[in-house]
């Protein structure tokens, strides 16, 4: 992207009724993926941060990020976006509703030095687009360019690990295939190979009931100047250190859901084998209890045959 000058570049109006409203518009995606987040006390209360992310399924549940930061929080939050995004003007207002920017470097750098909260995907179309075998593996390679927004403005980064957005779609034809294909070379000629959606499926276009879960890590303070973001050392060993937090941040959200299910299976299991042992000794008492009666039945019956026939009486001669 180009580094514009400072004095160059209008932040887009924000209405921050606009942005409630538009998230209330999209409040059925709550409802559908039932999400939870921990953590929001990494979030301050007033200093701005640079919110960094893995991108799930074509960015479907960025609104439900954008609530539940806005619920716990009190804090809109300013989502980076692709120009792609801002070419329709359809989107392009949708997006500005949404507290949505381009993701232009001046433009993020103010934002953050207003002290608001931006969020950026590192790794883009790229990642949102990956293979089924690359999910929740970060790939932010080839982006640098969000530390050296954080350090040009001198705030810190905050990581989020998002389970669950990762699994709203199967891909059924891949990205490659599609590629090769007439119309996945006309959209590589028009926007670029990146922007080539594979095909995916879901319960038809809608996405399936994914639990979505938001795990946000601890602050990140880059500890150098702003100066460092002209160099290039600093800013891959930088690079280095917070794609390993955030990626250990998503790989301890996984390992915490796994055990989750491993409990609630094995709960379930527990339960079942309670209401089949349950059932086994109801059926056990019930035969005892059909037995003692069969035994009383013969006994009563035996008696009254033997009321019935008394021994005949001796004659003495």
């Amino acid at each position: 992207m180009r580094m514009t000058d400072r004095n160059e570049t209008q932040l887009p109006l924000f209405d921050p009724r606009a942005y409630e409203r538009a998230l209330q518009y999209v409040s059925f995606l709550r409802r559908w993926f039932e999400p939870t987040i921990e953590g929001l006390e990494n979030i301050s209360a007033e200093e701005g941060g640079l919110i960094v992310t893995n991108h799930g399924h074509l960015g479907l549940d960025l609104p439900v990020l954008l609530s539940l930061i806005l619920e716990g929080t009190g804090r809109p939050v300013r989502a980076l976006g692709d120009r792609v995004v801002f070419a329709a003007p359809l989107f392009r207002e949708w997006a500005h509703m949404m507290g949505a920017v381009e993701g232009e470097p001046e433009i993020a750098v103010q934002l953050l030095q207003d002290d608001q909260l931006v969020l950026v995907y590192p790794g883009g179309a790229r990642e949102a687009l990956s293979d089924p075998q690359d999910a929740y593996r970060l790939q932010w390679q080839n982006s640098r360019g969000f530390i050296r927004t954080a350090l040009r403005a001198q705030k810190p980064i905050i990581p989020i690990a998002g389970l669950g957005n990762e699994e709203l779609y199967v891909q059924v034809v891949s990205q490659e295939r599609v590629r090769q294909s007439g119309v996945g070379r006309f959209v590589s000629k028009l926007l670029g190979e990146k922007y080539v959606f594979p095909v995916y499926m879901g319960l038809g276009p809608i996405p399936f009931p994914s639990d979505l879960y938001y795990l946000v890590g601890e602050p990140i303070e880059l500890g150098h100047g702003p100066e460092a973001a002209a160099d290039q050392d600093i800013v891959a060993e930088l690079h280095e250190r917070v794609t390993k937090a955030a990626q250990a941040l998503i790989d301890r959200g996984l390992q915490q859901r796994e055990a989750a299910d491993t409990s609630a299976n094995a709960n379930a299991d527990a339960n079942a084998n309670a209401n089949a042992n349950a059932n086994a000794n109801a059926d056990t008492d019930t035969d005892t209890d059909t037995d003692t009666d069969t035994d009383t039945d013969a006994d009563a019956d035996a008696g009254a045959e033997a009321d019935a026939d008394p021994a005949p009486a001796r004659v003495v001669i």
